[in-house]
């Protein structure tokens, strides 16, 4: 049906839970559930949103900013 399916993951890990389901790891990324965290969830995902509207597919660059966040915080 042409969907796309983005898996936001705390506390478990996304990549592997994702997979379950069928969602690429591409497409998958965990994130600390604070404010930080949440806030850099929504800012990708409404860019990744606009972007996929305008090329019809999601940017694999989508969840840098939170893989990054994730990273250093941890």
């Amino acid at each position: 049906m042409g969907w796309e399916f983005i898996f936001l993951g705390a506390n478990i890990d996304a990549i592997s839970t994702a997979a379950q389901m069928g969602i690429e790891s591409d497409n998958a990324v965990e994130y600390h559930a604070d404010q930080i965290g949440t806030e850099l969830n929504f800012s990708a995902v409404t860019e990744t949103v606009l972007n996929y509207r305008k090329e019809g597919k999601i940017n694999n660059q989508w969840k840098k900013q939170i893989e990054q966040d994730f990273k250093s915080r941890s």
